[in-house]
C-alpha cells in the first residue's frame, strides 16, 4: 500500500510542528534569553497559572526528571520560583515570576511572527477557518487522551 505522507493527517501535524519550533529558535537567537523548552513551560503557566511540576512534566512530555532540571535552570535564572504544597510536601508548585512575564512577550512575538510566515497566503478567513478545524481536531482527541 503507498502512503502519501503530504496527505497523512498525523504526520503533517508532526512536521509543520517540527518546522515552526526550527523557525522559532532560528528568530529567537537574537531575542530571547530563553529556550523554546523553557518558553513552552511560560506559556504553560502564562495559561493554567501555578502548576505542580509533575503536570507541567506532562504538558511539556517530558520525564519528570527532565522537567526538574529545566526547571532547576529556570529558577536560577530568576524566570520561576517553586514552593511546596501545603497539602502535601512533596509536590512542588511553579509559579512564573514578574521577569518572565515580560520575557514572554517577546516570546509571543517570536511566535507571532513564526505563524505569521507559516500562515503566509491565506486571507483572515482561511486563517480562522484553521485555526477554528485546529481547536475542534484538539477537543476531539482531548477528550478521549485526558479523561
Amino acid at each position: 500500500m503507498e502512503t502519501h505522507l503530504d496527505k497523512r493527517f498525523g504526520f503533517l501535524i508532526s512536521d509543520v510542528g517540527r518546522l515552526c519550533s526550527k523557525r522559532f529558535d532560528e528568530l529567537a537567537k537574537s531575542s530571547l534569553d530563553l529556550t523554546r523548552a523553557q518558553c513552552r513551560a511560560l506559556a504553560y503557566l502564562s495559561h493554567f497559572g501555578d502548576v505542580n511540576q509533575a503536570r507541567l512534566a506532562d504538558l511539556l512530555e517530558v520525564a519528570p526528571i527532565s522537567a526538574g532540571r529545566l526547571l532547576d535552570r529556570m529558577e536560577e535564572g530568576g524566570w520561576i520560583e517553586r514552593f511546596s504544597n501545603p497539602g502535601d510536601r512533596r509536590e512542588r508548585t511553579v509559579r512564573m515570576t514578574a521577569k518572565a512575564e515580560g520575557a514572554l512577550g517577546k516570546a509571543r512575538r517570536v511566535g507571532d511572527s513564526v505563524a505569521a510566515e507559516a500562515l503566509a497566503g491565506l486571507d483572515a478567513d482561511e486563517r480562522a477557518q484553521l485555526i477554528s478545524l485546529l481547536r475542534r481536531v484538539r477537543v476531539n482527541l482531548s477528550t478521549i487522551v485526558d479523561e
